[in-house]
């Protein structure tokens, strides 16, 4: 660029910027002698839009979060310590020394740490706490010092037995530690339902402990240790708290999976307080089948005391009268699935349920809710495959099951195939459909007319299809030996020609079961 040229640009660009500092001076100018006259307006607009005190309810709230906030931060870091207890360990096994001095060393200091988080969140300790405290840091003392005397002296190694005595002795206060932590913080969230200050903090409350007892049966001990079991039931029988029932009663199923909890629910007595809840129709749809998922759960076969609950039998009969009444009304598939469970649930628990089954004719409306589609999971299917299985056990309640079409509907289940794109809950599910209905098939071919409608249904051919094709079955050898033994009680019973090549008929029938079984299993051992 010659030098006219740069020159005129250099006066054009002065020209401009002061034309430009001129025009914004002035319209800044003018926009600050326009605000000094409307800045008290626009205060007093935003200062009636704020409250003067503090509002209570966020900061409730807020300390629901934080409490959970630090549960969490609490699992975390000890989660953390437990993996450096176990590198310790192999340390040790393996006599790596040097790297057990730094090891041990780290640990403690983590722990030292810990402590420190937990006594700021706690704000101030309990007396028990403190105790355990200072034990645990007595124990991480006496660990450094013996590694510190025994580690690279001398050229003597330090005894492995003592070593791993007080690396277990710290490992254990530490656990205890941890528990006291945690237990006072979910004291503090219980104390937040039972201060009732506002529907937000309780309900926050509610659900962190719901979410919390889903992490595990561990979470769920401490939850009842500190008294979780019987604020929850409180909250269920509080009339002023009628909006937090419905929490209340998912937190009850989800903390009632271990032994502590289902003691604590009979000494509250539980079973009555739910029953009352279930037999309450001025009681929203969604709070009694809370309830019912309760029963639910602590009915479950997989507990070790389901069958132990005290007066269960004594309200036995009210719970199926509402709780089949509760599947018929359902209006969603979650509500039926509940109830559904539950009445499976207690179909296993005593046979005199049974007989209740049939005076409230429980099998036709779970067989007529199949038929239209408000059983449409596998999981509901499963619990109503559940009780067809169990009621066909009897041979009173075999004539309410076969008047009401439940062969054809159990012929229906057995078409059920597992999908390839489906979670491993659903193929569960859909295996446990296949075999309960093969099940409750065999108890019914009892009567010629039941195996003759079998082998019209083409059920024949379809048992013949599982105990063949494993894929069909999703491999599962359960439901092989359930559908070999419908297959044979059909069979005998109807003294009529299979509609299958004999072939099949002769390779499935003829041989002993366990024969059969290992013919069409997929098991690669062999079995002696």
């Amino acid at each position: 660029m010659d030098m006219d040229n740069s020159g005129l640009l250099q006066q054009w660009l002065i020209h401009s910027v002061r034309r430009m500092s001129l025009t914004e001076y002035s319209c800044v100018e003018k926009w600050l002698e326009d605000l000094r006259l409307m800045t008290d307006t626009e205060c007093m607009c935003v200062l009636q839009g704020k409250s003067l005190t503090k509002d209570t309810t966020d900061l409730v709230f807020t300390a629901a979060r934080s409490t959970r906030g630090s549960i969490d931060t609490i699992k975390s870091r000890a989660h953390v310590i437990g993996t450096e207890f176990a590198k310790l360990f192999r340390k040790v096994e393996k006599e790596r020394w040097k790297h057990v001095k730094s090891g041990s060393l780290r640990l403690t200091c983590q722990i030292r740490s810990l402590l420190h988080e937990c006594n700021a969140s706690m704000g101030k300790p309990s007396q028990h706490f403190s105790k355990q405290e200072q034990l645990v840091m007595a124990e991480s003392a006496k660990l450094v010092q013996y590694i510190e005397s025994h580690v690279d002296v001398n050229g003597h190694k330090p005894e492995k037995v003592i070593l791993i005595q007080h690396i277990t002795g710290l490992g254990q206060s530490f656990s205890l530690l941890v528990d006291l932590s945690l237990g006072a913080l979910l004291q503090n969230l219980l104390q937040i339902i039972r201060d009732n200050t506002s529907v937000h903090d309780v309900k926050a409350s509610l659900s962190n402990l719901v979410s919390l007892g889903l992490e595990g049966e561990h979470m769920c001990y401490l939850i009842t240790r500190v008294g979780g079991v019987k604020t929850l039931f409180g909250v269920c029988q509080n009339p002023t708290m009628e909006f937090a029932h419905s929490l209340a009663l998912r937190g009850i199923a989800t903390v009632c999976c271990v032994t502590e909890s289902i003691t604590e629910l009979e000494k509250l007595s539980g079973i009555a307080c739910l029953s009352s809840i279930l037999a309450n129709m001025s009681v929203g749809e969604i709070v009694r089948s809370e309830a019912a998922g309760v029963i639910a759960q602590v009915t479950s076969p997989c507990l070790e005391q389901y069958q132990h609950l005290p007066g269960f039998i004594e309200h036995l009969e009210d719970l199926v009268d509402s709780l089949t009444s509760l599947c018929i009304e359902a209006s969603t598939h979650e509500v039926f699935l509940l109830g559904a469970a539950a009445l499976a649930n207690i179909t296993f628990m005593d046979s005199l349920a049974c007989d209740y089954l049939i005076h409230y004719h429980t099998a036709s409306i779970l067989i007529e809710a199949c038929m239209l589609n408000k059983a449409e999971s596998l999981f509901a299917k499963d619990q109503v495959a559940t009780v067809l299985a169990n009621m066909s056990g009897l041979e009173s309640c075999t004539g309410d099951i076969i008047d009401n079409h439940g062969v054809e509907l159990l012929v229906h289940f057995l078409h059920e195939r597992p999908c390839e794109a489906g979670t491993e809950a659903e193929l569960a599910a859909c295996e446990r459909v296949q075999q309960k209905s093969a099940i409750a098939i065999t108890r019914l071919s009892k009567e010629k007319d039941v195996a003759d409608t079998i082998v019209q249904l083409d059920g024949v051919m379809r048992l013949v299809q599982l105990c063949r094709e494993p894929k069909e079955r999703n491999n599962s050898d359960a439901v092989l030996v359930a559908c070999l033994a419908a297959l044979r009680k059909v069979h005998k019973i109807t003294a009529s020609r299979l509609e299958t090549s004999d072939d099949d008929v002769k390779e499935l029938i003829e041989p002993r079961l366990m024969d059969s079984f290992l013919m069409c299993s997929n098991l690669d051992e062999s079995i002696v």
